[in-house]
């Protein structure tokens, strides 16, 4: 069995290319800059988790969530939010709303490696 696929799905570059050097030696890592991109890509390949921008243009982090969740055969996936976001009313409807949990920009390599190898065990 290969690597666990992860997916980092933020309209910022730089942050995909961040992410993406902190996971790649332990995880399968494919970047999207959009919402949009992601879900394509999700419609026929199997995912094993979502790191998701919440603020992004055309269409939202939780818009994307709300796909994944309304997909039958990707609605288990864990999705884990990064954000800038500091409002804490904010952070819990993220989970409400079916986020597996969330992570603050900026990225502590740490904290999500903790974070997604949590999510992987459930």
């Amino acid at each position: 069995m290969g690597k666990p696929i992860i997916l980092v799905v933020d309209d910022q570059p730089f942050v995909c290319e961040t992410v993406e050097i902190m996971l790649k030696n332990t995880y399968e890592v494919h970047t999207f800059t959009s919402g949009k991109e992601a879900m394509d890509y999700m419609s026929d390949k199997a995912v094993d988790l979502v790191l998701l921008d919440y603020e992004m243009p055309n269409m939202t982090g939780f818009e994307v969530l709300l796909g994944i969740r309304a997909s039958r055969h990707n609605s288990k996936i864990p999705v884990i939010f990064l954000t800038a976001e500091t409002n804490e009313r904010m952070k819990m409807e993220m989970i409400e709303r079916g986020a597996a949990d969330y992570i603050c920009k900026p990225i502590d390599s740490s904290v999500l490696h903790q974070s997604i190898k949590k999510q992987l065990s459930c």
